[in-house]
């Protein structure tokens, strides 16, 4: 087995195989499907941003601990005092999305289950997306009064107006097999065979040349500053609806949320 190098955070782990020069960050808040909070976007960023600078690791994989990718994020941690708290908690969410999309160093999304709102769009910034046969995709935010602003913004650009509106719009979840016909997931395997599907493609791309790496993830993601800025620009209004109110209300309550348009 390949030496390894463990550190531990508060939801995430990280696992560096300096030989081969890769490493897996590996979300981990198991007792809420990995569901995305101030801390895990913080710690995500700051993780997939030391990257750029650690000659030992040329790829990076991103996967979720348990049954889950990452269920979405933590609605109990969306509420805010004034709106200069909503954009800054915006800013904070959209942190580890830019990390992923600067880095000079493939990302590749490893989805191991649930993978839903925030874990289907940190999946579409990453670079390459292997999927397990379980993994189930889908935007629910419009379930509680919510757009997803990453996918509507900067997720039109990877996999098209028509395919963000159906997702969107019905909150439908997919399959793996879906996603890939739709075009954001690269392979589909078994879950028995993600590890090793991982591990390799890891190893693959960390052979690649770095520099080419560097221009090709340049030119590809050169739009993603502006996409993000939209989101950004959108979001506190909607977060200080009725509605959203409504929608994590009837979320606590376990029951369907009644919109007024307010």
């Amino acid at each position: 087995m390949a030496d390894m190098e463990r550190v531990d955070r508060e939801t995430l782990y990280v696992e560096k195989y300096p030989s081969d020069r890769y490493a897996v960050v590996t979300l981990h808040r198991p007792d809420v499907l990995n569901a995305g909070s101030p801390a895990l976007f913080g710690e995500l960023a700051d993780t997939i941003a030391s990257f750029e600078t650690d000659d030992q690791v040329r790829a990076i994989v991103l996967t979720g601990n348990g049954r889950a990718f990452s269920a979405g994020a933590d609605l109990g941690g969306m509420t805010f005092d004034s709106m200069g708290d909503c954009r800054r908690f915006i800013r904070l969410a959209h942190a580890p999305f830019e990390a992923i999309e600067r880095l000079g160093k493939i990302v590749i999304a490893a989805v191991n289950g649930y993978a839903f709102g925030f874990g289907t769009e940190i999946a579409l910034a990453c670079d390459l997306v292997l999927a397990s046969e379980k993994a189930r995709f889908g935007l629910r935010e419009m379930n509680h009064g919510l757009v997803p602003a990453v996918t509507i913004t900067r997720g039109v650009d990877m996999i098209g107006r028509r395919r963000v509106a159906w997702m969107a719009y019905t909150s439908d979840d997919i399959s793996a097999e879906e996603a890939r016909e739709l075009g954001f997931v690269n392979r589909v395997v078994a879950p028995e065979s993600l590890a090793q599907a991982y591990t390799e493609l890891a190893v693959r791309m960390a052979k690649r040349a770095p520099l080419a790496v560097a221009a090709t993830k340049w030119a590809l993601n050169k739009q993603a500053g502006g996409h993000y800025r939209e989101g950004e620009n959108l979001m506190p209004a909607i977060f200080a609806s009725a509605d959203v109110a409504e929608g994590r209300r009837a979320f606590e309550e376990r029951r369907e949320p009644v919109f007024r348009g307010e």
